[in-house]
């Protein structure tokens, strides 16, 4: 049975067209794990281990590779379902966050890059996470 046999089965796909989707598309860990590799991006940069990004090029959430998942095949294939707005949203709201931290950090300012750090960013990154959770558990029923 081939992947399109069997997203058909799913209750989800039902009715929906699935032309070009892929695996990867359906593979959550992949894009949790995207997001964490991110962040730990910056906790490198923080730590001196790697040069800073520019955070102009940070606060555009359509860069990195869980982004481009969310504006091509993922806004396609369940850009009408609530929690996937919500992923978009919060999603942009996470690199906002991401470069004020960065800006910060190259102002010197660390007393704002902590509170950024455990505050909105990682409410932003919780929240990802969860809407990609709540995304796989209405889609593929885990």
């Amino acid at each position: 049975m081939g992947i399109f046999d069997w997203l058909k089965g799913l209750a989800f796909f039902r009715g929906r067209d699935i032309t070009g989707i892929r695996e990867e598309d359906l593979d959550f860990d992949k894009w949790r794990n995207a997001h964490r590799v991110w962040r730990q991006r910056l906790q490198r940069v923080m730590k001196g281990e790697e040069p800073a990004p520019d955070p102009a090029l940070v606060e555009v959430d359509n860069r990195c590779e869980l982004g481009q998942w969310i504006h091509g095949p993922g806004k396609r294939f369940y850009g009408d379902l609530p929690v996937f707005q919500e992923l978009i949203a919060e999603h942009a709201a996470f690199h906002r966050a991401a470069a004020q931290i960065l800006r910060h950090w190259q102002e010197g300012d660390m007393r704002a890059v902590r509170r950024l750090l455990n505050g909105e960013y990682e409410m932003r990154s919780m929240r990802v996470i969860s809407d990609l959770t709540e995304l796989e558990r209405i889609i593929l029923g885990r």
